[in-house]
């Protein structure tokens, strides 16, 4: 790697957090969704219970590798980062956890390019693509053509245009008032904004014509300084459109899938106005997906490609769509039956949806245990896929895989380690499930989780705010953990449900 790739890389952030996106099951789901065939190790394809190999380039902490080491033992995972110190903190971490089927390689992308690797079925590359010099993206394209196996999957999270057009005359004068300057990065934007506001001022025609006005670049302040090194001081930061990087992965013989988000996706807006006569109109995929864009003044895409883009018959694609379970993101009480999505409101307060999410509150459950169900109650089929639908749609639902003994077995090491890091400088807010990936669990809740079943709502608060610091705590924060304790007892039942610890 190049010198100025390394300083690129060492400023993209390095999070210690689990990202959900990146879950085997939640790429299946892309994949199946949008009519292709899940990878080849996939344990709801053709590969069932064979195994599967998982690569994460640009890893960080490697919390989010590490944990779904520990969610799916049948996987072979390797974490790739070249930061040594960020990289240890996943070694450790994994250790600690007695996950075994993992590995941490300390390598830029063309060192790992070099490595004894196995063929993957899925890679991700996240954070990276559109914060590296051209030369880096095309190493990751390399790595993906050598590594990827026919039928895998890839995740690529970008900065996307058209939505981050606006904010490009900003991104350049901080850039260039800042020129080999060092120092605070908050102190630094201060500075850039008050010459931007001199501009506007004058009214220079690219600053009106962008619309975006100093007043409005307050709201930066508020950033993460690895977050605002990465989109503002990073010379190489270059946000791209969907049909540049369609392009580049096409020349690695990588198909578009879809987002992972699936309100953002083609196939859902595509029913909805305006949507629907723009789309229509575009002839092939790259453009519907940047007239979407367009539309939506997109800023940031997370996508999912598969290398050769096989797809899967209308038959097959059912039977395998049933074999994908599915989970609550919440607890069931809390599931809301309408919400604001990319193309209006969405209202399916039924009892369709309602015996749905009364059945997903008891655990995971797949589509064709849940349709069996619902027929068993004179429901038909359809209505449980289109309030299923909605669920998704609106994020209240994630697809996972079916929970195992394995599974079971190896998440618990993993999930005893975190708890006790509550309340520590090395924090995480999730725990591994048995179901294939991990789910949110607030440090206050695992604080919970270790107590005797038998305290009081407030007791409990008072001890968990012992052991984050007391009084030195804000009060905001305080009032959290109290609001946390008494409404722990409905979490502590669905954390249950997921295969995750709990007390009450």
């Amino acid at each position: 790697m190049s010198k100025a790739g390394e300083t690129a890389v060492e400023m993209l952030p390095g999070v210690r957090a689990f990202n959900k996106q990146l879950a085997p099951a939640y790429l299946d789901h892309v994949c199946i969704t949008s009519g292709f065939a899940p990878p080849p190790g996939s344990p709801v394809g053709e590969g069932m219970d064979a195994g599967f190999a998982y690569c994460e380039l640009h890893c960080g902490s490697g919390v989010t590798a590490a944990l779904l080491a520990s969610a799916n033992p049948l996987g072979d995972f390797h974490a790739i980062d070249p930061r040594e110190n960020v990289l240890e903190q996943g070694r450790a971490l994994a250790k600690d956890g007695g996950v075994r089927n993992v590995t941490f390689h300390h390598a830029g992308i063309e060192a790992a390019l070099e490595k004894t690797l196995p063929q993957f079925d899925y890679i991700t590359v996240n954070g990276i693509y559109s914060w590296v010099p051209l030369h880096e993206r095309a190493l990751v394209l390399a790595f993906v053509r050598k590594f990827l196996k026919p039928g895998g999957a890839v995740y690529v999270s970008y900065n996307a245009r058209p939505g981050w057009n606006k904010l490009d005359p900003f991104r350049r004068l901080f850039r260039e008032s800042n020129a080999g300057l060092h120092g605070d990065a908050r102190q630094r934007l201060i500075a850039a904004r008050e010459l931007y506001a001199k501009l506007e001022q004058a009214r220079a025609p690219s600053i009106v014509a962008s619309g975006v006005t100093a007043a409005s670049l307050a709201e930066l302040e508020t950033l993460p300084v690895d977050v605002m090194a990465a989109d503002y001081a990073n010379e190489f930061a270059e946000p791209l459109y969907v049909t540049e990087v369609m392009s580049d992965f096409a020349a690695v013989d990588c198909v578009l899938a879809g987002p992972a988000d699936m309100a953002e996706s083609v196939q859902v807006l595509i029913a909805y106005e305006p949507y629907k006569s723009v789309l229509e109109r575009m002839p092939a995929a790259a453009g519907r997906e940047l007239a979407k864009d367009l539309l939506r003044d997109t800023r940031f895409r997370r996508d999912v490609f598969v290398r050769g883009g096989r797809r899967l018959a209308a038959d097959n694609r059912e039977m395998v769509l049933r074999g994908l379970a599915f989970a609550l993101e919440q607890p069931g009480a809390t599931t809301r039956y309408q919400a604001h999505v990319p193309f209006g409101e969405m209202h399916f307060d039924n009892p369709h949806a309602r015996a749905l999410v009364t059945a997903l509150a008891e655990g995971p459950r797949t589509l064709g245990e849940l349709i069996v169900q619902a027929q068993a109650q004179n429901a038909e089929p359809q209505n449980i896929a289109a309030n299923l639908h909605a669920l998704l749609v609106s994020g209240q639902i994630r697809p996972v895989y079916r929970g195992s003994t394995e599974a079971s077995q190896s998440v618990r090491g993993m999930q005893q380690v975190i708890r006790a890091r509550a309340g520590t400088s090395e924090a995480i807010g999730f725990l591994p499930s048995p179901y294939g990936t991990a789910f949110a669990v607030p440090v206050p809740d695992q604080i919970f989780s270790e107590l005797p079943s038998l305290e009081r709502a407030d007791e409990m608060a008072q001890l968990a705010i012992e052991k984050l610091g007391g009084s030195s705590l804000p009060e905001t924060m305080r009032e959290n953990i109290f609001k946390r304790a008494r409404a722990y007892g409905r979490n502590a039942r669905y954390y249950a449900a997921l295969g995750l610890p709990g007390s009450v």
